[in-house]
């Protein structure tokens, strides 16, 4: 089976699935990922610009690396500064605007009327619709926006006689194709590589990387999401009707989980804010010819803060969603690990 790499949503900020060696058995299909020679859990804290060489193992040649490399290995090398070079500096910037590439072809208002009273007739009712209407909403018109997208890019480089530094600082701001303010995804990357000679067989490295993210989301991927409302709204109610509190139209007659999506996505408020770092120092001592002893210490530290705002909003009689009162979720979840190895 070839590598495959997929995002396992559209939404900005999305994780990708990355599958070298198929399906595992053990449970957890993810590769082991090695970032300058130290593990790391995805990619979130990769900038792609500050990457110098992507390499991909897989069976017998993986097998260095032990259990953990069942599902492959991903080595990742970061760029590096020369000694003895001068300062360089480059930036790199990107904008763009994204749109849908595709719409479901559903039913036309008219359409629609007719098979409402094509029902009606199947059960001994009276038809609904006398007149047929010409016209009425496209829910998926509505809810697809165009949407910008940007990547700045700074990195830059230098050396001395005893010492190499390359860094770089990144900013990607990505607004979603569906509901654009509340669904985005914001992330700023600070990198820094420094390789200094201490003796002439004694060397320290370092690769420090801060990652600071802001993701806002929208419902997706289930029943009641936010497309699926569009997909299964009637086309003939209008979105907005001043006379309920909330100044949307009510899904009336339709599954309870169905409701107003441009209702659900004004009255969605769902954030988490993500700081990482990880770095540590290297410790490389040669001696006789082609002997070589390497000490590798590695921090991960990160902290988690999502928060939820759920406000009171009617969207129907019996419908899922309704929310009586207030609601505040907020979490926080702190987690470190260190490593060390000698090799």
């Amino acid at each position: 089976m070839p590598s495959l790499i997929s995002s396992s949503s559209g939404a900005p900020g999305s994780n990708l699935n990355i599958r070298i060696r198929g399906v595992s058995t053990n449970g957890n299909n993810n590769p082991l990922i090695l970032l300058d020679g130290n593990v790391i859990e995805d990619l979130s804290v990769v900038n792609p610009n500050d990457i110098q060489s992507i390499n991909i193992l897989k069976d017998a040649t993986a097998g260095i690396y032990g259990v953990r490399a069942a599902n492959g290995v991903i080595l990742i090398v970061t760029k590096s500064g020369k000694k003895n070079s001068k300062l360089k500096i480059n930036l790199d910037a990107f904008f763009g605007i994204q749109q849908t590439s595709k719409k479901l072809d559903l039913l036309q208002p008219r359409d629609y009327a007719i098979f409402v009273n094509e029902a009606a007739a199947a059960g001994n009712k009276d038809p609904e619709f006398v007149i047929y209407p010409k016209a009425g909403t496209d829910w998926q018109d509505e809810v697809f926006e165009m949407a910008p997208i940007s990547d700045l890019n700074l990195n830059g480089s230098f050396g001395t006689n005893k010492t190499a530094v390359s860094f770089g600082l990144s900013h990607l701001d990505q607004k979603g194709i569906v509901g654009p303010e509340k669904s985005n995804f914001n992330r700023i990357t600070g990198r820094m590589n420094l390789k200094h000679d201490l003796l002439k067989n004694i060397s320290i490295s370092s690769t420090a990387i801060y990652t600071h993210s802001k993701r806002n989301v929208l419902q997706e991927n289930s029943t009641g999401s936010v497309l699926f409302n569009a997909t299964n709204m009637n086309p003939i109610l209008s979105i907005y009707d001043s006379s309920q509190s909330a100044g949307y139209t009510i899904a009336d007659r339709l599954g309870g989980e169905i409701i107003n999506p441009l209702a659900q996505i004004e009255n969605t408020y769902n954030t988490t804010l993500i700081d990482k770092f990880k770095g540590g120092p290297v410790v490389e001592y040669s001696f006789l010819k082609n002997f070589k002893v390497t000490s590798n210490f590695q921090s991960n530290y990160s902290v988690v803060n999502s928060d939820v705002f759920r406000p009171e909003v009617f969207y129907g009689s019996s419908k899922n969603a309704t929310t009586e009162t207030n609601e505040v979720t907020e979490n926080k979840d702190t987690y470190m690990d260190f490593t060390r190895s000698i090799l």
